[in-house]
């Protein structure tokens, strides 16, 4: 079955299944056209990569990379490669209320502007482990398993918490990075003012507000030169 009829017959019984999970996706439905959902959607990269404008602003999309796209954002694909495969997973708009009014949504905004996070190939097949059971869940009928609906809501609970966990990592990781980049900004400020004059490590380091030994660690980081040499040149 193409991707595109895969996706009609997703949205199709989407409502009375709860969950879809859609495997082995190996393109857009449509390119160079605006697509509008009104369902969660989670998308998970196994191989290639993928382009398209979300929210008009472009973004990439690649191997061990989760997406989450929120319900009524845009998406405009451009392209994707030849040996793009991913899975996606919907929710039903039913089950998204619900989600939201037992506060089970977790932290989502941050996915509002930035829509993906780099998972690490362990954190990946921990994260297909739980795709798989909720995969498992969402086939089988209730007459099997009377509490399927709340199987449903926990194991996308435990999903979500495993996203956010992986998010959080990104996130500091990001503060560290910008703060590091503002400290190095402000050292080629004091540089350019104070070169002539001074040359120690020191003297920029408790500008900086910093021992010698950390700021030293973090010119290194984000330039590849230590301190010392970077003053010399």
């Amino acid at each position: 079955m193409e991707t595109k009829q895969k996706f009609e017959e997703a949205l199709r019984t989407i409502e009375k299944s709860e969950m879809i999970v859609l495997r082995d996706i190996h393109s857009f439905p449509v390119y160079g056209q605006d697509i509008i959902s009104p369902y969660l959607m989670i998308f998970i990269c196994h191989a290639g990569s993928s382009r398209a404008l979300y929210n008009m602003h472009e973004i990439r999309f690649r191997e061990n990379e989760v997406a989450m796209i929120l319900p009524n954002h845009i998406i405009h694909p451009i392209e994707s490669s030849p040996d793009y495969t991913i899975t996606v997973i919907m929710h039903s708009l039913a089950f998204e209320q619900e989600m939201t009014q037992r506060r089970m949504t977790h932290d989502r905004n941050k996915f509002h502007e930035t829509p993906a996070c780099l998972l690490t190939e362990e954190e990946m097949a921990q994260y297909m482990k739980a795709v798989d059971m909720l995969e498992l869940i969402s086939n089988t009928p209730v007459s099997r398993y009377p509490h399927r609906h709340d199987m449903l809501m926990a194991q996308t609970d435990i999903m979500a918490g495993m996203l956010d966990a992986c998010r959080r990592e990104i996130d500091e990781e990001e503060r560290a990075n910008n703060r590091n980049r503002s400290i190095f900004n402000t050292f080629c400020n004091l540089l350019a003012a104070n070169y002539r004059e001074q040359h120690e490590v020191a003297f920029y380091a408790e500008k900086a507000h910093l021992t010698t030994r950390h700021f030293s660690v973090i010119i290194k980081y984000i330039v590849g030169l230590s301190a010392s040499d970077y003053i010399e040149q």
